[in-house]
């Protein structure tokens, strides 16, 4: 499959009346020549001062920075442009002044493939001129981009003359080894934003100016632009990004030169419409459609108080958009929500499934928004998923635990026996329950991004709902194997999510916005039997050991269901940045009525950890709006 983002920023290139070969030609002859025959005196204070705060370039003394100049040719790549690596550029260091790069690779079928960006500040090509091999990348200008040129015999020579130079490029290659083995969490947010509208009247300039003041709420200082308030000099803009922790592009809704501007400087871009307005079509293209979702731009739909969600605008389900969000109206809440999902600093909450023991999570959450902890992305397995759904829909904690009460501890879901053909229980009352308390509310329609993982029998994986039916997807979450009959999806057999990942901590990693709470209820309950083999007992001798605690076939069920993995859950815990485990002695999975015990366990557990400065981690992601 090809990644679309190469196909999307060379679409917004400009388009010379050249062939593609006189284009890379010029760009070779041209671009990377040298400004000034006297690079030193050329450059100007700004940008050796930039250079000076790159990690790179830190600290390693006026005459080496004055060297590196020397060796340096400081060349302007427009956004979507290839930057050729033929000759001498097959090996050669390269620095990013302004603006971002994206590293791109070819599968077997000679497809692009995004893998990585590289931001102002960053170098790429080292590895090639240490290693001495070729190139193995295709690196594009995602927007308009400044870079220094050092070739490979001039940036050895710098090395062995400047050994804290040599020292600063093993520090690059260490912090990089390391973030391939860290959760993609820690990667660097999107620093330059476009805010493109796709419907005449969207007041982009309130939206701004709001998403400014969510910023500043934060400690980040944020620089908005609109068409009248930009410079057309290319420095212009690295000067103002870089005296700014995070830029905002107010597009226009026509494709004018300043709306095509906006989108080669934006690392991220969001598309503004009114919620169930028909969206229009000169965003689908061929080559957009049926590619990464990740890699597409984004869809920001704002809402009135009475309009649809992306289910129902036309256009919204199958157009070229990755993720969506929604900005309700006059709700401060929801801006505060979208900047922290601009600045990585999007709180995700992933509970863990484990039967009665989930209703300590009930606790946890309650804790969480005395604190002020918002919750912007939740998720779970089982019934992990089902508090999370709740969360998700908006729920506080009084209708939360009634909900989740009256579903599991006072209707019994688990009560409708039937011949065991494919399970023990016929589902229906689970169904019926799951139904009555989330409606026909679908997961795309939900204001915070929610997702569940079920187990997948028929491919043997883990399946991801982040779309459809939230009570058909929790139907799935919650299928026991053997106990509630399995969710038929697409002709695959879909069960409970605890048997492939009961803490999916891991999907949650992926959306990439920030610091991830954890609440895993799964326990170490074990179960001791000191009873005789049960195929050697007669059936009156087993009903009377069950009587006396042996496990029943419920029991053995319940627990096959939601043991998961350990090695998945260990890994799953570590990923965390902030874990909740909550001791409930005595109350196991099938613990329906100590529904109070098991929520005062949670809340009391969460509390403790509070107090003790426990939420550190999250930082300036407290404290803006309740959850």
């Amino acid at each position: 499959m090809t990644d679309n983002r190469l196909d999307y920023f060379k679409r917004w290139m400009p388009k010379p009346a050249a062939t593609a070969a006189a284009q890379g030609a010029r760009l070779m002859n041209t671009v990377l020549r040298p400004r000034a025959s006297d690079a030193l005196a050329f450059y100007p204070k700004e940008l050796k001062d930039r250079l000076a705060s790159f990690p790179i370039a830190q600290n390693i003394g006026e005459r080496a920075l004055a060297e590196l100049l020397l060796h340096a040719q400081w060349f302007s790549l427009p956004g979507g442009a290839v930057l050729t690596r033929e000759g001498d550029n097959d090996q050669a260091v390269f620095i990013v002044v302004g603006g971002s790069l994206g590293v791109f690779t070819n599968d077997d079928k000679g497809n692009d493939h995004f893998v990585a960006n590289v931001p102002a500040g960053e170098t790429v090509g080292e590895m090639s001129v240490i290693a001495g091999d070729a190139h193995a990348a295709k690196l594009v200008a995602l927007r308009d981009s400044e870079l220094l040129r050092i070739g490979k015999r001039q940036f050895e020579i710098l090395l062995a003359r400047h050994p804290r130079l040599s020292m600063n490029l093993m520090r690059l290659l260490v912090r990089r080894l390391r973030q391939t083995t860290r959760r993609s969490t820690k990667v660097q947010h999107a620093r330059t934003i476009a805010l493109v509208p796709l419907h005449a009247g969207i007041d982009r300039r309130a939206l701004g100016a709001s998403l400014e003041r969510a910023f500043a709420a934060m400690g980040i200082k944020a620089g908005v632009l609109a068409h009248d308030t930009a410079s057309g000099e290319g420095d212009w803009y690295a000067r103002f990004e870089h005296d700014h922790d995070i830029v905002l592009y107010l597009g226009e809704a026509s494709e004018s030169q300043w709306t095509q501007l906006c989108l080669r400087q934006a690392d991220r871009i969001f598309l503004v419409a009114r919620a169930g307005e028909t969206l229009p079509n000169h965003w689908r293209t061929p080559e957009s459609l049926g590619r990464l979702k990740r890699q597409l731009p984004e869809l920001l739909l704002l809402k009135t108080s009475n309009a649809p969600g992306i289910s129902d605008t036309p256009g919204g389900m199958n157009g070229p958009y990755g993720l969506h969000h929604y900005v309700r109206e006059n709700d401060s809440s929801d801006i505060a929500r979208f900047a922290r999902m601009l600045a990585g600093r999007a709180v995700g909450l992933v509970l863990a499934g484990g039967g009665a023991r989930g209703f300590a999570h009930v606790g946890v959450i309650k804790a969480l928004r005395q604190a002020d902890v918002p919750f912007d992305i939740i998720g779970g397995a089982s019934m992990g998923a089902v508090v999370a759904a709740g969360v998700a829909m908006g729920w506080d904690h009084e209708e939360l635990s009634r909900r989740v009460r009256h579903a599991f501890v006072q209707s019994n879901p688990l009560s409708d026996f039937t011949l065991p053909l494919v399970a023990v229980l016929r589902g229906k009352k689970v169904t019926r329950l799951l139904h009555e308390h989330f409606g026909d509310m679908r997961i795309e329609d939900l204001h915070r991004t929610f997702f569940c993982v079920s187990s997948n029998l028929t491919l043997g994986r883990a399946n991801i709902h982040n779309d459809g039916l939230v009570w058909r997807a929790l139907r799935a979450t919650v299928a026991i194997p053997g106990l509630l009959p399995p969710v038929i999806q697409e002709k695959n057999l879909l069960v409970d999510g605890g048997l492939m990942n009961n803490f999916p901590v891991d999907v949650m990693t992926t959306y990439a916005q920030g610091p991830v709470i954890g609440v895993d209820v799964a326990g170490n309950e074990n179960l001791v039997v000191e009873a005789e083999n049960f195929s050697e007992q007669p059936w009156l001798k087993l009903f009377q050991q069950q009587r006396r605690g042996a496990p029943s076939i419920v029991s053995i069920l319940m627990r096959s269901g939601t043991v998961g993995n350990e090695t998945q859950r260990r890994q799953a815990r570590e990923q965390t940045d902030l874990l909740f485990d909550p001791p409930m002695p005595g109350i196991g999975l099938r613990s329906w009525k100590s529904f109070d015990q098991a929520v005062e366990a949670g809340y009391a557990h969460a509390s403790r950890l509070i107090d003790a400065d426990g939420l550190a981690v999250l930082g300036a992601s407290r404290g803006q709006t309740h959850a």
